[in-house]
């Protein structure tokens, strides 16, 4: 498989420490254009969320954040709302990944992103392949991770499965066939990880009904609700758009959203390439470093 990054897109349990313990050094040393960049960020980002009462469950912890910020006046927790979005950008771009190589090896069909998505109520259908998806490691730690072992202090009620909901919907829509296949894809991309066989087996003893029939229309909300917080993966793309040129156009300006909250999170702590290499900066970094690996963080 063909990734745009030379690195393992999902957030691990083996980085996790590094979203955590970083606030004693980072108001000290994000710079004021920094802290600007991450103000804009992030007030961009929850202005798409609207208000504190339509945020869902995993967004609890940021919602609950905010309104405390209100309520007693205290300045809300930069270096908390970056982690959150950066850790649910890396999984959206693992996504993102996995999405672009089922299309280019034509077992799912791009026109499934034409219709919005519903977050909030999954059809039986897109929740049978997200039960599955959930059976790969990296997810299945998510949804595992207790109170005392959450990867960062704003993680809210529920893990972030946004993009794993938004995969299913892609594969339940756009399905030229072969689901069998397209699990075959996803194992062996590793993109989430191994398969977690005691996961799988429960999915398997409990999940009687695995089969879905392909349908362009699955998931469309009654009405269209707010994202999640940070959420960046297209939907909702008119069906104009589908030429060749403007699909690569669509590619390039949402994965141009991850890049940026990549960039803002970079900047704002002041990693060194070793930490963080940003896209456009893979190319001269291998060429000078070409014994190097690609930063797994």
């Amino acid at each position: 498989m063909s990734r745009r990054r030379q690195r393992h897109e999902w957030p691990t349990a083996n980085n996790a420490a590094f979203f955590q313990d970083l606030h004693n050094q980072a108001e000290i040393a994000a710079t004021p254009d920094a802290k600007a960049l991450a103000d804009t960020l992030i007030d961009n980002e929850l202005a798409k969320c609207g208000g504190m009462d339509d945020m869902i469950l995993c967004d609890r912890g940021i919602s609950n954040h905010i309104a405390s910020c209100h309520v007693i006046k205290r300045v809300r927790d930069r270096v908390g709302l970056l982690q959150a979005l950066y850790w649910r950008a890396r999984q959206q771009s693992a996504v993102w990944d996995l999405f672009s190589e089922l299309v280019a090896q034509g077992l799912v069909d791009p026109k499934a992103l034409q219709f919005p998505i519903d977050f909030y109520c999954p059809t039986e259908a897109v929740g049978i392949v997200q039960w599955h998806l959930v059976c790969f490691g990296l997810p299945f730690y998510e949804n595992q991770v207790d109170c005392d072992d959450q990867p960062y202090e704003l993680w809210g009620a529920r893990p972030f499965n946004a993009p794993l909901r938004w995969l299913a919907t892609m594969i339940v829509r756009g399905c030229t066939g072969d689901a069998v296949k397209i699990m075959k894809v996803v194992t062996e991309s590793r993109c989430l990880g191994s398969l977690n066989m005691e996961a799988y087996d429960f999915y398997l003893r409990h999940c009687k009904n695995r089969c879905f029939t392909p349908n362009l229309d699955e998931g469309k909300p009654k009405e269209m609700g707010p994202p999640p917080f940070g959420f960046w993966l297209p939907h909702n793309i008119p069906v104009e758009y589908w030429t060749e040129e403007c699909i690569e156009l669509v590619r390039r300006e949402y994965v141009g959203k991850f890049d940026n909250i990549e960039y803002v999170y970079k900047k704002y702590f002041g990693f060194p390439d070793e930490l963080i290499l940003l896209a456009q900066d893979q190319e001269e970094y291998f060429a000078k470093h070409p014994d190097r690996n690609a930063p797994n963080v």
